[in-house]
């Protein structure tokens, strides 16, 4: 498996998370959300200037679902080319760990996510329809802590 490019989290123009919870039976669960392109993929989004990586990420994830939790550990960077007013430019968003304990997410219409479901780790990775996403999603697997 691919693994994605990582970055030192000052680098990124864009941040997001792995939100994770547990089951009544101690399972980790992730959440996935329903973007605009139609593909399941992680809560994450731009980086205001005056906001760190991770206030940006605790924000893009209340704006995205409506939860809020524990921000945990950078995952790592990805890094894809976009196209802004058709021109192309290269797109660094850095992704950690976010520990909830509610399992009421809401998808923001507004923001473009039409749906978030709480899934397996394995399944998340099956679903994500982006390949760095998924290189995230399987490194965050490998530290997320059971519960105790």
């Amino acid at each position: 498996m691919k693994q994605a490019s990582v970055m030192m989290p000052d680098d990124a123009d864009a941040a997001g998370c792995v939100v994770y919870r547990y089951d009544d039976d101690g399972r980790v669960l992730m959440l996935l959300i329903h973007d605009r392109y139609g593909r399941w993929t992680l809560p994450k989004g731009h980086r205001n200037d005056s906001e760190s990586v991770e206030q940006a990420a605790v924000r893009e994830v209340h704006e995205e679902t409506g939860l809020t939790g524990e921000l945990g550990a950078p995952i790592g960077t990805i890094t894809y080319t976009v196209r802004k007013k058709g021109v192309p430019y290269r797109k660094r968003v850095t992704f950690f760990l976010m520990r909830t304990t509610s399992a009421s997410a809401t998808p923001e219409a507004a923001e473009g996510i039409s749906a978030a479901e709480w899934v397996t780790p394995g399944d998340a990775q099956e679903r994500a329809g982006y390949e760095k996403v998924r290189d995230i999603i399987a490194r965050a697997a490998t530290l997320i802590p059971p519960q105790t």
